[in-house]
């Protein structure tokens, strides 16, 4: 069930993003993080009718702190990644996120994951080789140093290494609540946070808080249906399990750009994210 939950997970991220690149040519990043969390309350809000409320164990509120902290950042780099890069060169570095997984749930929970984890590192660095390959006749390395010098590249490797710290502490935040009830408070915390950098920032961009709000909801609902999704199947297994399979959103992702956005090179990044969901898989399962 958990596998079925966390490609579901994967299909509304890359929903959310392809949603959230359209709206990127009139708003900006800053405002679209905000998107993402405040249109997505008034789904989550509703759950509040259907759960138990559940008694916060200790450690609760410093494994939120410290998500909502970094979170902040997160989607702030994920949008602006997106918005002046491709979605199918930006999108499928996420993949690299296994390869933290292999230390920090280790040392935050105690998940052990065996020796095979080796092989899916090498497949996960051979499909980030290949999603640039084009820029081999520029070096043998060019395709690895790109990361660098793409700036949405850059800006989604970062995204990477931050969403493992993430998963493992959300997941500690559901074993110190419920996967339900984190969730809402998650997006609640992130939106009030996003309101007060937006105030603060983007004072003369208010009108675009409520403009094309059909399009804006549209964003909220599959990110609401994707934390739904996420934080249930984060409950059920592994953080590294799970997330390497929520990772079949690279596939969704290219094929958005693909079909959306006529973005090109897709034969390497469609072979590129192969690659990686390969070697997340035989992370997964070390």
């Amino acid at each position: 069930m958990w596998y079925l939950i966390s490609i579901l997970s994967g299909f509304f991220f890359a929903s959310a993003d392809a949603l959230s690149k359209k709206e990127s040519q009139r708003t900006p990043a800053i405002i679209l993080a905000w998107v993402r969390e405040f249109y997505a309350l008034p789904f989550l809000l509703l759950l509040l009718f259907f759960i138990r409320i559940p008694e916060l164990q200790p450690g609760f509120w410093q494994a939120m702190i410290i998500c909502v902290a970094i979170d902040l950042i997160t989607t702030f780099l994920y949008m602006r990644a997106i918005q002046i890069a491709p979605l199918s060169l930006t999108v499928p570095y996420l993949g690299l996120s296994p390869i933290f997984l292999l230390l920090i749930p280790t040392i935050v929970l105690g998940e052990r994951l065996t020796g095979i984890g080796i092989v899916g590192v090498i497949l996960v660095s051979i499909g980030t080789y290949t999603l640039q390959i084009d820029r081999v006749k520029y070096g043998l390395f060019e395709p690895w140093l790109a990361i660098f010098k793409n700036r949405g590249s850059l800006y989604m490797f970062c995204v990477a290494i931050l969403y493992s710290v993430t998963a493992t502490y959300g997941k500690v935040a559901i074993m110190k609540s419920s996967p339900l009830f984190m969730t809402i408070i998650y997006f609640s915390l992130l939106a009030i946070g996003f309101t007060l950098i937006v105030l603060f920032t983007e004072r003369k961009q208010y009108r675009t808080l409520y403009e094309y709000p059909v399009q804006k909801l549209g964003i909220g609902l599959a990110m609401a249906l994707m934390a739904i999704t996420h934080f249930t199947a984060i409950g059920m297994i592994q953080v590294a399990y799970m997330i390497s399979i929520k990772r079949l959103s690279l596939l969704f992702a290219i094929v958005y750009g693909a079909l959306l956005f006529k973005e090109t090179n897709l034969k390497e990044r469609l072979l590129g994210g192969l690659f990686i969901i390969a070697g997340a898989a035989f992370i997964a399962f070390a």
